[in-house]
């Protein structure tokens, strides 16, 4: 149950934040996340809580490795190789190595090999929390580049380093030649397991998309355990588990490219999954983060104020060192992916400039943090040395180097061009929606079904969640037209055509119904209003029914047959005016969506972008009209499918062409045209879930 509770908590903290940051634009995501974790911390399952590595590393960096591995190509690894050799192996050697000459330096009762292994825990950088710190501003395509390919193998690098500076404390001699075949046996044995892992599962997750009806059943819990599996194989070998799932993942990726829109089904539905998976992971990285520091606090209160302030200087030269490191590497290296990725030649300024960025991009996180609380508490049977000193400067270095990348970075990058905003993403959507609906009422003559389909589109609109800050029942536009379409329903029936074909007393009923309905003020009511007006007509209606002996339903049903003897005339005279009301209102019906159809049409017409209000008033209608129907829950026609596949298109064809007339810009035509497809095929599913219950 703990691990349940735990599990819950952090999810908790990821939803959590997502609410949180709504009010707090400005602040980087990771900060709330690990403030959210810091207060994660102080509930019971998670006090003294203690970070342990090898749960870490095989729950959340497995999978998420697999995943950066799947967005690599071979052609694009083939071809960066020696850029990525030289970003996750020569520069975090070279990181390492100047740190730990200056970790020696300075803390003199510190080992070469403890530094080293100090230097290795910092040498791994995160890319996602660039990413996420920078989500506001232009990150340069070549630096961002290169922090993505930097990051997807040099903590593979700092666990073979630390690995490596262990094995010296412990034995207390270093073999050059031994540790470099150390290296290579842990990174090639690493890759070369994910690649045969990553083919293996390749093969058989073809073979069954190809000979099985519903191949997701089975590939999608496959591809969810494959990094877990590739991972704890890898480890058990004593390789990289790290180099392996990032291996299987390139293998994977290979996979997708080669069957392309084949089986698309089950990769848009792993992709999906997949997605969510790495949003919920990426946050949950930020949150341990939090709830680790408290423990991290402790060490330090015990350390006093002059070790704290010994480990803080400490902390930040070695910051400084790699930033130097990185900056001078990227200014100076004249690799020909490197020239691409920091514009060495045409432009100085500039490469000053990206190498700057590249170097204050190195962000360390909670990978950082698992490697320090790695650290044995006993080596050589003797107690670590240092062992909370490490682990301090290690979160040290981790809040520093986020601190300086959020407040740098958003100064130094450029604002991210905004081609659309959520207002044009907004009024396009609906435009798009009464087009289609438009198109429909133009091609659909079943009334019913015409209103089914509609219904449908305008949920399209976000309608619930739109309902009290668009909708503004109070606005003049909208009381306006919901007078003069009542003024239009009045006018309709005392015409010529209307008057030959209905009695005086049916055109006096439906009148009557339509000047006692207050349309125009029902919903300037705020819901605790309306509750209690029908509450107040509930208690008349029982009040009624007491008074007059009709309390039970068969008193009633009593009271209705006393009634209908007694008014026998009136009955018959009021079965008549029901039937020409029924047949009345219809006849508004088909004269009221002409009306607000005309209307809808020449405000796109006019790319008038407020005709919200339109659609409004219609469903205001459409309830009136359903009352005198009677029809308060009237069951929804069946609808082909071929219907909706029409519809849809109807919205293609107008972002097709706002697009193509320049109206819109490519990216908002892009989001619309993901939005039809999923919207398209949830309705799919839905009626064929519809069909297979009826079946």
């Amino acid at each position: 149950m703990t691990a349940l509770y735990t599990l819950a908590l952090l999810l908790i903290g990821v939803i959590g934040t997502n609410l949180i940051k709504q009010f707090f634009p400005k602040i980087p995501e990771p900060f709330i996340l690990i403030i959210v974790g810091i207060c994660l911390s102080f509930t019971p399952i998670f006090q003294n809580f203690e970070l342990e590595p090898e749960f870490f590393m095989l729950m959340i960096i497995a999978p998420l490795m697999f995943l950066d591995g799947q967005k690599q190509s071979f052609s694009k690894i083939k071809k960066r190789f020696s850029i990525i050799f030289l970003l996750s192996v020569v520069l975090a050697v070279a990181t390492a190595i100047v740190v730990g000459l200056i970790a020696n330096r300075v803390e003199v009762q510190w080992t070469l090999p403890l530094a080293i292994a100090l230097a290795a825990i910092v040498v791994p950088t995160d890319a996602v929390a660039v990413k996420s710190m920078t989500s506001s501003v232009d990150m340069p395509n070549g630096v961002g580049e290169a922090l993505e390919l930097e990051s997807l193998f040099n903590d593979a690098t700092g666990l073979v380093l630390l690995d490596l500076a262990l094995s010296v404390l412990e034995q207390g001699k270093f073999s050059l030649i031994a540790g470099i075949g150390h290296f290579l046996f842990v990174a090639v044995g690493g890759a070369l397991i994910g690649v045969i892992a990553g083919f293996l599962l390749v093969t058989v997750r073809t073979n069954i998309t190809f000979r099985t009806v519903s191949p997701e059943t089975t590939i999608i819990p496959i591809s969810l355990l494959t990094p877990f599996i590739v991972y704890f194989l890898a480890e058990s070998f004593g390789t990289s588990g790290i180099l392996a799932v990032v291996a299987t993942g390139i293998v994977h990726n290979w996979e997708s490219n080669k069957l392309r829109l084949t089986s698309t089904r089950v990769q848009l539905t792993s992709n999906t999954i997949w997605e969510s998976i790495s949003n919920v992971l990426n946050s949950i990285v930020f949150i341990i983060l939090g709830i680790s520091l408290p423990i991290v606090w402790q060490e330090i209160i015990h350390m006093g104020l002059v070790g704290i302030m010994q480990l803080l200087g400490l902390s930040i030269l070695i910051y400084i060192a790699m930033y130097a490191v990185r900056y001078i590497w990227a200014f100076r290296e004249d690799n020909q992916s490197a020239n691409t990725f920091f514009d060495n030649h045409s432009n100085p300024k500039q490469h000053r400039f990206l190498s700057h960025i590249f170097a204050i991009s190195g962000v360390h996180g909670t990978m950082t943090l698992a490697m320090a609380f790695s650290l044995p508490l006993t080596i050589a049977n003797h107690a670590f040395p240092y062992r909370a000193e490490l682990i301090v400067v290690a979160t040290l270095i981790i809040l520093i180097s986020m601190l300086m990348s959020a407040i740098i970075l958003p100064i130094a990058l450029p604002k991210k061009a905004v081609t659309y905003t959520k207002a044009d993403l907004e009024n396009t959507r609906n435009k798009m929606v009464d087009y289609a609906s438009l198109k429909i009422s133009e091609t659909i003559a079943d009334p019913a079904v015409r209103e089914a389909i509609m219904i449908q589109l305008q949920s399209q609109k976000g309608w619930l969640k739109d309902n009290h800050s668009t909708k503004n029942h109070n606005s003049q536009k909208y009381n306006s037209l919901l007078n003069n379409t009542k003024d239009f329903i009045i006018h309709y029936l005392h015409s010529d055509s209307v008057e030959q074909k209905y009695s005086a007393e049916v055109i006096d009923t439906y009148e009557k119904i339509l000047n006692r309905l207050k349309i125009s003020t029902f919903f300037q009511h705020s819901p605790l209003q309306r509750v209690f007006h029908y509450v107040k007509a509930r208690y008349r209606h029982i009040k009624w029914h007491i008074q007059n002996g009709q309390v039970t339903k068969k008193q009633r049903l009593k009271g209705r047959k006393k009634w209908a003897q007694e008014h026998q005339d009136s009955v018959q005279q009021w079965q008549n005016i029901h039937e020409g009301l029924l047949l009345l209102n219809n006849d508004v019906i088909d004269e009221v969506n002409q009306y607000l159809d005309n209307l809808l049409r020449n405000s796109l017409e006019n790319d008038t972008d407020d005709h919200q209000y339109i659609s409004y008033v219609r469903q205001r209608f459409d309830r009136y009209f359903n009352l005198i129907k009677r029809e308060y829950n009237k069951e929804t026609p069946t609808i082909s499918s071929d219907l909706y596949i029409q519809a849809f298109q109807f919205e293609y064809n107008y972002i097709q062409q706002a697009s193509s007339t320049g109206i819109i810009p490519n990216t908002l035509a892009a989001v619309l045209y993901n939005e039809i497809n999923e919207a398209q095929t949830l309705e799919l599913q839905q009626i064929n879930q519809i069909e297979a219950m009826n079946s």
